[in-house]
């Protein structure tokens, strides 16, 4: 086994990790390995909305960042990856704790946050003859409502007219029905593709209240597709548990935690900051379109 590394930033929630990988394999009737490869801990801490940015670019936008050497420790991230395009469903809560001004707030920031996708300058550009991504929508809260499906959109300005477009329901927060809508989405007649990844982007304020089990649906959406969340406010610890359940792992890669709807702007503004020629998107797979 190699020696464990240091700590990593927090993430998400407060949480840390450190990790350790094997180096041989046991041959000959050799000592199987221990399976303790990661630790993970809750701190008191919380992530820094810079730090926060920085995971959203590299784990949600999956741009390359320069390593930062004034740090000591290294932050857990997926190896370079190779470039997909995407099927993304965005699932936004619209229930009553949001409020119809944090609301809007959270449709403008979701729809700046998928223009950053790559591949620039229009990720889901339906012209372009190398490829391009595709999104569909849910709102919920009481209801689960699907707004469009992924042949609906094409183009950036299009997806950012549409999200701003859709109502606020002012209700109760079923989750667990949205995400058994999802689990519908990610079809040919609702225009998801075979050979792209398929993603879900999950925008909430709080924990489940209503609706079917979060416990019964979730691993049937994590079969189905990568699930990312942006968590908005200052949960239980019930809440951050259920929360961080609806995310595929690592953590660290898909959930994305800020305090309230001004830290959401405020994050937004952070990537748009960072994101320039130094930190490119990562090479695609054009043969997979």
């Amino acid at each position: 086994m190699s020696p464990w590394s240091e700590w990593s930033d927090v993430y998400g929630f407060g949480e840390r990790r450190k990790e350790r990988v094997i180096l041989r394999y046991p041959d000959n009737g050799g000592k199987p390995c221990p399976n303790d490869t990661e630790i993970t801990e809750i701190t008191l801490q919380k992530p820094t909305v810079q730090a926060t940015a920085t995971q959203v670019i590299t784990g949600f936008l999956q741009r390359n960042l320069k390593p930062n050497h004034s740090s000591n420790r290294r932050m857990v991230k997926r190896s370079d990856p190779i470039g997909l395009f995407r099927d993304l469903l965005i699932i936004i809560d619209s229930s009553g704790s949001i409020g119809s001004s944090s609301y809007e707030i959270a449709k403008r920031q979701t729809g700046e946050l998928i223009g950053l996708l790559c591949p620039v300058p229009d990720p889901f550009n339906s012209r372009r003859l190398n490829g391009y991504n595709r999104a569909a929508l849910i709102q919920f809260s009481t209801n689960a409502v699907e707004e469009f499906d992924f042949d609906d959109k094409h183009g950036i300005a299009e997806l950012k007219a549409a999200i701003q477009a859709v109502p606020y329901q002012n209700g109760m927060t079923c989750t667990g029905d949205a995400f058994y809508k999802a689990i519908q989405m990610f079809t040919s007649s609702k225009g998801a593709r075979q050979g792209t990844k398929h993603e879900v982007l999950i925008v909430t304020d709080g924990k489940s209240n209503c609706g079917r089990s979060i416990s019964t649906v979730v691993p049937m959406l994590h079969a189905k597709a990568d699930v990312f969340g942006l968590m908005i406010g200052d949960f239980s610890p019930d809440g951050k548990r259920e929360l961080a359940s609806y995310v595929s792992k690592p953590v660290v890669d898909h959930l994305f935690a800020v305090d309230d709807f001004r830290d959401l702007e405020r994050l937004l503004n952070l990537i748009k900051g960072e994101i320039d020629q130094n930190h490119p998107c990562v090479h695609f797979d054009l043969s997979k379109k």
